[in-house]
């Protein structure tokens, strides 16, 4: 399997991720989602980074009483791939960063790259990565309330336009109706 390289084409956004994520294995580190840039037009993705699990710095807990402190799994690496969607709806490399700031460990299973970080937390070695699925389904519903608030906007104000072309036409169609009932009233009393 070859190295990611810029211009480099994936048919979807999941190609483009198992290809990463294949290659990291490979190689030897583990990656997560980062970033989802989604468009203004329709709120659909257009745009994901993928980096190193190692990337960037935990922010320090602001908890007064912590029971018990969590292993430091990152190291402010900086490897990682972002992908575009094109307009030929392909997705695209933009940028591929292979600067690691650890060592790796090639030949391990995804699970056992994770396990291996916590390696004194029995939770974590039942469900290694389910912190990082929360953490990303959280984001994503985030995104998704995000999203519906600004379609329920959009759709109030499409209603509130009906509403007002609704009146301005059974306006217009009393006028036309009022404007009948003269003319007859005109003819009834203009004799022939």
């Amino acid at each position: 399997m070859d190295e990611p390289y810029v211009g480099q084409e994936f048919e979807s956004e999941a190609a483009a991720h198992a290809f990463y994520n294949a290659f990291a294995t490979r190689i030897g580190f583990v990656i997560r989602v980062s970033k989802l840039s989604r468009s203004r037009r329709d709120g659909s993705p257009i745009g994901r980074v993928l980096v190193c699990n190692k990337e960037g710095f935990r922010m320090s807990d602001k908890r007064e009483n912590i029971v018990r402190q969590r292993a430091e799994t990152r190291v402010g690496c900086r490897a990682m791939v972002l992908v575009r969607k094109v307009s030929s709806e392909k997705w695209v490399i933009t940028k591929f960063v292979n600067e690691h700031t650890h060592p790796f460990t090639p030949g391990k299973s995804r699970r056992e790259l994770i396990y291996n970080q916590y390696p004194n937390e029995h939770i974590y070695n039942q469900y290694p990565n389910e912190h990082d699925k929360i953490r990303e389904l959280s984001q994503q519903l985030a995104i998704e309330k995000k999203r519906s608030a600004t379609l329920k906007r959009n759709l109030e104000m499409v209603f509130q336009y009906i509403e007002e072309h609704n009146l301005s036409f059974s306006k217009r169609i009393q006028d036309v109706a009022d404007s009948i009932r003269e003319l007859e009233s005109r003819e009834k009393e203009t004799p022939l």
